[in-house]
């Protein structure tokens, strides 16, 4: 089968630059399952697979630390008790329906869990990173006007160092939580309104068999969740999320996948460990919850993340280019190191499979080269896997092409920001290009705004290109509290900027080629958009991380890279180089470093002025993780985004005198 450019996006009327769903001929946000009555809520959807799979595996945890220890789960039926007691509990501390509560914790159920429970009562759901300090707690607190705060114990000193010094006025009460099953916590945590979980879902249980604070009408045009984006700059804004947007995007999801024979189901689970803080995690526990479907938790430490795919073998997984890009570093690492034999197999294998991919719906795969090879590297990683999602930032085509060929299933690219509930686009399983992410889903509307300043035009050739805007259910109502930053967000006639440049390709699909706010100009003229740059340079074997920069003042590239650890350390071995600080020190291992970034410079296609001519390598105050640009430093952001300014203001001595010996 091939795919038509009307089965991806349409123009809405001949004249029109605004596009759509090429197939969808009608779409109703609030049905999920067609052929069903319409939702009320995001509530209303857990219910409705809780009435039709009581007994199915729900959420999951990993109770020991041993390799082999099995998930244990609440059931649906388990699940939809418990919310409906705790949300009880919390309405009798005085949360009223629209008050915000705030979740201050990493993956785990019980995050979940309140999660539910809050929408069950129409609260207002208030993400806040758990890797995040005090100061920002304090802010989302207090712009918010958080009521009550659900915190896991290991983040509740964060918490307290604002509160108990009154720096948190609203927060009236605080709600403990644990990361497994509801039991009582070793150590109780005590402090004025503060409780623990167990506390609060024995009150609950005793408030609904004598049916108190019964659950109130919640609607589509509620709001659901106050999500304050991991901004590079400045204090975060809050994004105002109703039901309707949030139900609009999983129903959409549903939609599509059910068009392109990827159907979600009961039987699907998935591995939570994104941030559920950031819109893609829970727009993916959207889907899962919205079929009966099971999510498993991660153990909390992202070096296990592969023990914890191993025990569950997801059906479907979630990720982000950044989490791709080093399974596809490893593999090729593992590819390096091994016989002579094996590695020309490989090397066979993949061109012939690349043949398959690059040419969608016209060249098939052939079974021996996955059988010798493919499945066996899919088994360490992905053995039950049917579908991976990449999303939060574009990938390369080059990787999306990698694990196509490595995992043998579909590698769709979602498109979609905070602001639109995660996904818009969605590349079409097994049938788009890689590199692409494909047409709007059903009841998104998408068009290409003029940027004359940069050169992107709807009016190019051969492909229109210019900031993609988007309307639809999708859409947040607006930035809480801020009313110039949402006013600036929106077109005229009613579209969400996202800031990002995009052209239509010949398909239909959207391609994002440039980031508007993040350019930067060199000195003969040339804009540079150093995130796609960074995704590309970062598979280097000795690069870990990588911060391109740039100026107009300057005519080339530099960058500040952190080594990655075990590459730096086997380099190191064999010249008698025992710590990294020395292993940085070294000639050679610049040289090294340069001459990996020029290669994928070339495999990439770059142009001249994007070769990287110098690096400062940073070795010093690398976390347990081998990583120099870290939240807890203040380089990253909790979504694995770069924070420039921080990065330039840390690094300017360096770089200019890099420059300086360059002249």
């Amino acid at each position: 089968m091939s795919l038509l450019s009307t089965d991806v996006s349409a123009p809405l009327s001949p004249d029109s630059t605004v596009r759509g769903c090429g197939w969808a001929t009608s779409f109703d946000p609030a049905v999920p399952h067609p052929g069903h009555p319409a939702l009320p809520s995001m509530y209303a959807l857990l219910l409705r697979s809780a009435a039709a799979f009581p007994n199915a595996p729900c959420l999951g945890w990993r109770a020991s630390a041993a390799p082999d220890a099995p998930f244990e789960w609440w059931t649906y039926a388990d699940v939809v008790a418990k919310t409906d007691a705790l949300g009880r509990a919390l309405r009798d501390m005085g949360v009223e329906k629209g008050d915000r509560v705030g979740m201050y914790a990493r993956n785990c159920p019980q995050w979940t869990l309140m999660q539910y429970a809050m929408l069950s009562q129409g609260f207002v759901v208030v993400p806040i990173y758990d890797t995040l300090g005090p100061n920002v707690v304090e802010y989302v607190c207090n712009h918010a006007q958080v009521k009550v705060v659900c915190v896991s114990a290991e983040n509740y000193p964060k918490l307290a160092s604002v509160r108990d010094t009154g720096k948190t006025p609203t927060v009236s009460r605080v709600v403990v939580l644990g990361h497994g099953d509801i039991e009582p916590t070793p150590e109780a945590i005590t402090g004025e309104g503060v409780v623990d979980i167990v506390m609060v879902l024995d009150e609950g249980k005793s408030l609904a068999k004598e049916g108190v604070h019964e659950p109130p009408e919640v609607t589509l045009d509620d709001l659901m969740v106050l999500m304050y984006t991991s901004g590079t700059t400045g204090d975060p804004k809050g994004v105002r999320l109703s039901h309707r947007a949030v139900l609009a995007s999983v129903s959409s999801a549903f939609a599509f996948f059910d068009k392109w024979d990827a159907a979600f189901t009961h039987e699907d689970s998935m591995l939570s460990y994104l941030p559920l803080s950031h819109i893609f995690e829970q727009q993916a526990e959207g889907l899962m919850l919205g079929k009966g479907a099971r999510i498993g938790f991660y153990s909390g430490d992202i070096r296990k993340l592969l023990n914890d795919l191993e025990v569950l073998k997801p059906t479907v997984f979630a990720g982000v280019p950044r989490v791709f890009a080093r399974f596809q570093q490893k593999i090729e690492q593992g590819v390096e190191e091994s016989s002579f034999i094996k590695k020309t197999l490989f090397h066979w294998g993949y061109a012939r499979q690349l043949r398959a991919v690059e040419n969608p719906g016209v060249v098939g795969r052939m079974g021996l080269w996955d059988r010798l090879i493919f499945e066996k590297v899919r088994a360490k990683i992905l053995p039950k896997t049917r579908l991976v999602i990449t999303g939060s930032a574009p990938m390369s085509g080059q990787t999306n092409d990698f694990l196509k060929i490595c995992f043998n299933c579909p590698v769709v690219q979602g498109y979609g920001l905070t602001e639109t509930v995660g996904g818009m686009n969605c590349s079409v399983p097994d049938l788009s290009k890689s590199g692409t992410c494909g047409g709007p889903l059903p009841g998104v509307q998408v068009k290409l705004r003029d940027l004359p300043d940069m050169g992107y035009l709807n009016q190019d050739k051969p492909y229109p290109r210019g900031e993609v805007c988007v309307k639809g259910a999708i859409v947040f109502d607006g930035y809480h509290e801020n009313e110039k930053a949402t006013k600036e967000a929106f077109t005229e006639d009613g579209f969400f900027r996202t800031g990002d440049v995009g052209q239509w390709l010949e398909d239909g699909s959207l391609q994002i080629i440039d980031r508007a706010k993040n350019l930067f100009k060199l000195s003969q003229g040339e804009y540079v958009s150093p995130e796609a740059l960074e995704q590309e340079y970062n598979k280097a074997k000795l690069c870990g991380q990588i911060f391109v920069y740039g100026n107009s003042l300057h005519a080339t590239l530099l960058a500040v890279v952190v080594p990655d650890v075990p590459a730096a350390e086997a380099w190191g071995k064999h010249r008698g180089l025992t710590t990294m600080e020395s292993i940085a020190a070294a000639p050679g291992f610049k040289k090294e470093l340069l001459e990996q970034l020029a290669e994928i410079r070339e495999k990439s296609h770059f142009k001249k002025y994007e070769t990287i001519r110098d690096v400062v390598i940073e070795v010093s105050d690398l976390n347990e993780m081998g990583q120099g640009f870290t939240v807890d430093n203040n380089l990253m952001t909790p979504s694995f985004k770069l924070k420039r300014p921080q990065l330039k203001t840390k690094y300017q001595g360096a770089l200019d005198a890099l420059y300086d010996q360059k002249q």
